[in-house]
């Protein structure tokens, strides 16, 4: 996965030369959605995948009494070039949200209105919960570093992202809450599942390639 890569990439840049182990305690310390998950297993694919690929190179593997021995990693030149393009190619990048609900959804009409209005409430609710908890994590970090306040120091920029989930997660929850109460009020009518009628249509609309076709193909364009 391209985001592992960077983030192992990145990190033997910023701390190296640096072995897996800590490049896998860097990354619980930030403490960031989407980073804490990476297991120690891709990490090391990661590295080892890197090396093969020349961005990386072994600068020792040292043993330290009875433990494992470790392997320790820098970036090179071609690693630095790599990086520089890999971090801005994803900054500039606006790339459409891998959300399995958003594909759930697309089958809404299976479920009864009170079933779907009963499940957006539920989601809403786990979304606030989510929400509160990274709430709850932000006011713990600081971001300037004491001695005093090391172990809560977090970065600004992380920092930002944490605050980013905050305000999508709660978007989320909002937009759950305001659909359900579109659906149990009337206003939004999912329709139920098509009949025979129905998705006959829907074939000879694919089959002409019409408008439909086309207002589908230019709603995909907008996150290629």
């Amino acid at each position: 996965m391209w985001s592992t890569r960077l983030l192992v990439l990145g990190l033997v840049r910023w701390l190296g030369p640096v072995h897996g182990y800590l490049v896998r305690r860097e990354l619980d310390s930030w403490r960031m959605p989407g980073t804490s998950v990476v297991g120690a297993g891709s990490i090391y694919h990661a590295l080892k995948r890197l090396t093969a690929d020349g961005l990386i190179e072994v600068v020792a593997t040292e043993s330290v009494d009875d433990r494992p021995a470790r392997t320790t990693y820098r970036i090179t030149v071609a690693g630095e070039t790599e990086f520089q393009r890999l971090v801005r190619e994803k900054l500039w990048e606006v790339g459409a949200p891998e959300d399995p609900f958003a594909v759930a959804w697309s089958f809404a009409p299976t479920l009864s209105g009170s079933e779907s209005a009963a499940m957006l409430r539920q989601r809403a609710e786990v979304l606030y919960g989510r929400a509160e908890s990274l709430t709850v994590l932000l006011a713990s970090t600081v971001g300037e570093y004491t001695e005093e306040d090391a172990a809560a120091y977090t970065p600004p920029h992380v920092r930002a992202m944490l605050k980013r989930h905050v305000d999508l997660t709660v978007v989320d929850a909002e937009w759950c809450e305001t659909t359900a109460a579109r659906i149990e009020s009337g206003e939004l009518d999912l329709g139920g599942e098509p009949g025979p009628a129905e998705t006959e249509r829907w074939r000879e609309a694919i089959r002409s390639d019409g408008f439909r076709n086309e207002a589908v193909r230019e709603w995909k364009s907008t996150f290629e």
